[in-house]
């Protein structure tokens, strides 16, 4: 490494440390203290304690009286004597300032104690008679427990410094069995990076040692700059001076505890064999016969649009999408049938795929937001059926804009019966929207379809759906792909909205239009979804890495999981990180363009039944 390049690194990487460790108090600013109390603790709280835990008389008054006076209905309760390596954890997984209100946060832990109310428990089919406490929890369990808690308790879940409880020791092996399988970044990628940040330290100190000295104190320093608890202030300088010798011991142990915790070599072994032999009978047998005409339009000049490989299970098999030269409809063909649904859709939304569209569908917070709002705010719905709800996640986040509003969602998967179950709907209805529509005629003040239609195999028959149980005047919400975006056009078929197999029709802003007219609705909006800074082209480098080197893990892989097939995959998408930062920087570059281009992922429409 060149001198000056030495210098350059080492300032980076000191400044990086010192920044990374404000970042992780700022996280720590909302954890608040308990209070001495002396009422006695409420009957309506329960107590869950992980193994070697003690919670003292006070304690218990402190926590429930701090539970009643903030609303809260699951309180976890950090100690004030929290190890400075846990301390960081747990900032690393937890922003304690907007946890609460943030309704789609996973549950997080500090894996001691949580306060909980026994109406929240009863509802997870685990109720304790009052005075029983749920003790004797691992680690790994009451992450679990807090992981189903906060889906119970979505906006009344918080966290409390806990002066008197005492920090139970974790080994490292405990510390990784209790991480959430449900984070964004992997404990082996913090791992790697944590690696070569160190590496990179230790080649500064070589090249340059004045200037890598002061990046390894950017580093030692960060538990003195993170805010300490119940720690005195010599025993966080105490941590830094001893960080730099025993950090590396930290990382090893953590390194030897992912090695030793790691799942099966094949975790879908009971699914593969199932997978493999539909496979082996051969995939024709999914579609329908070839079409030669337009099913929006029946004009029979077809165009081919984009063939393309399953672009987010990686499946196998291949479909193509043509566009009508008469009307611009873009649409499946040959289309899928019944069973080559079941068999595409299969463990993408649950089973196999449950976790990682659950993350997907955490992080689209703002996105949910501005759906709702772009119903008038002078409309004030009583009932709103969300069609398509899925997990619940947009009625989730709507009640925040609509706090009045009574939700129902509909869906043919059981995930919405569990949305019921959480509170994220107030009632759910499973099955097709057509067939349910009679007996929901005229219920609802408004009804919504986010990225549902292009979804379904007769688009105008949903649409008369809706106007069924729609009441006069009421409003209908859609948001759909929009297929004449120039995006889609630029990145051709690694452009995700295509999203093959699962999208049988996209139609033109105008096609729906007038649709809706026909059927008697009257648009009232219109509304561009150009997407955010690392949508529409990062998504296409994840469909081009996808299509590269799929998880071997899936139990539809042709072959086997295996050390080295892991390791290669692993390598290909450590490569593609280059890629990833330049195609973020494409997005930003693009996004005050994309309205006046027509770019963008998709269109909102709003329209009103008349009366």
């Amino acid at each position: 490494m060149p001198r000056t390049m030495a210098h350059v690194t080492a300032a980076a990487l000191g400044a990086g440390f010192a920044l990374n460790a404000v970042r992780l108090d700022r996280r720590l600013a909302g954890l608040r203290p308990l209070e001495p109390s002396a009422e006695q603790p409420s009957p309506d709280f329960r107590f869950a304690l992980a193994s070697g835990v003690r919670l003292d008389d006070e304690t218990r008054r402190a926590a429930c009286a701090f539970a009643s006076r903030e609303g809260l209905k699951v309180l976890d309760l950090v100690p004030g004597d929290l190890p400075t390596e846990e301390l960081l954890d747990f900032a690393r997984l937890v922003d304690t300032r907007s946890f609460r209100r943030d309704r789609l946060a996973f549950g997080r832990s500090a894996l001691h104690a949580v306060v909980v109310e026994a109406s929240v428990l009863e509802r997870l089919g685990r109720p304790l008679p009052a005075g029983t406490d749920l003790s004797g929890l691992s680690a790994a369990e009451l992450t679990d427990l807090l992981g189903s808690l906060k889906k119970c308790a979505p906006n009344t879940t918080g966290f409390a410094l806990a002066p008197g409880l005492r920090g139970v020791h974790r080994t490292a092996r405990e510390r990784v069995a209790a991480r959430p399988d449900n984070t964004f970044v992997p404990l082996p990628a913090v791992l790697a990076a944590r690696l070569a940040a160190g590496a990179l330290t230790l080649a500064c100190l070589a090249k340059a040692p004045a200037w890598g000295a002061a990046a390894l104190a950017g580093y030692a320093l960060q538990p003195a700059l993170v805010r300490g608890f119940g720690r005195t202030r010599a025993d966080r300088y105490r941590a830094a001076l001893l960080r730099p010798v025993r950090g590396p011991g930290d990382w090893l142990r953590t390194a030897r505890a992912v090695h030793a915790l790691r799942g099966p070599a094949d975790p879908h072994a009971e699914l593969r064999p199932r997978y493999q032999a539909e496979i082996a009978r051969g995939l024709e047998r999914f579609f329908e016969p070839r079409r030669g005409s337009c099913p929006w339009c029946g004009s029979s000049d077809l165009r081919h649009r984009v063939t393309a490989r399953d672009m987010y299970q990686g499946k196998p098999g291949r479909f193509t999408l043509e566009e009508c030269g008469g009307c611009g409809h873009t649409f499946q063909n040959p289309r899928l049938n019944p069973e080559g649904l079941d068999f595409y859709y299969r463990d993408c939304y649950d089973g196999v795929g449950e976790r990682q569209m659950e993350k997907v569908f955490a992080f689209q917070g703002p996105a949910y937001r501005a759906r709702a709002r772009l119903l008038p705010t002078h409309t004030a719905p009583r009932t709103w059926l969300d069609v398509g709800a899925g997990h619940g996640h947009f009625c989730l986040v709507a009640q925040d804009v609509w706090p009045r509003t009574v939700f129902h969602g509909l869906d043919r998967s059981d995930a919405v019966e569990r949305a019921a179950r959480y509170g994220w709907v107030h009632q759910s209805h499973r099955g097709g929207f057509p067939e349910l529509a009679e007996g929901l005629e005229g219920a609802y003040d408004v009804v919504s379809m986010f990225h549902y239609l292009e979804h379904t195999l007769d688009p105008r028959a949903e649409l008369e759906a809706a106007h069924k149980v729609l009441k006069p005047g009421g409003h209908l919400v859609i948001e759909v792909p929009d297929p004449q975006s120039s995006l889609g056009r630029l990145l051709g078929r690694h452009w995700i909205p295509w999203m093959q197999p699962q999208h049988v029709h996209l139609m033109p802003f105008t096609n729906l239009e007038q649709a809706l007219l026909e059927r008697g609705f009257v648009t009232v909006a219109e509304q561009r979804v150009t997407g955010r800074p690392g949508g529409d082209f990062c998504g296409a480098v994840v469909e081009r890495f996808r299509s590269w080197t799929p998880s071997p893990r899936h139990p539809w892989s042709r072959t086997p999981p295996s050390p080295g097939r892991a390791l290669a995959h692993a390598a290909i998408w450590t490569t593609s990180v280059p890629l990833f930062a330049a195609a973020a920087a494409a997005d930003v570059a693009v996004a005050p363009f994309l309205g006046a281009l027509r770019g963008g992922q998709a269109y909102r429409i709003l329209a009103r039944k008349e009366e």
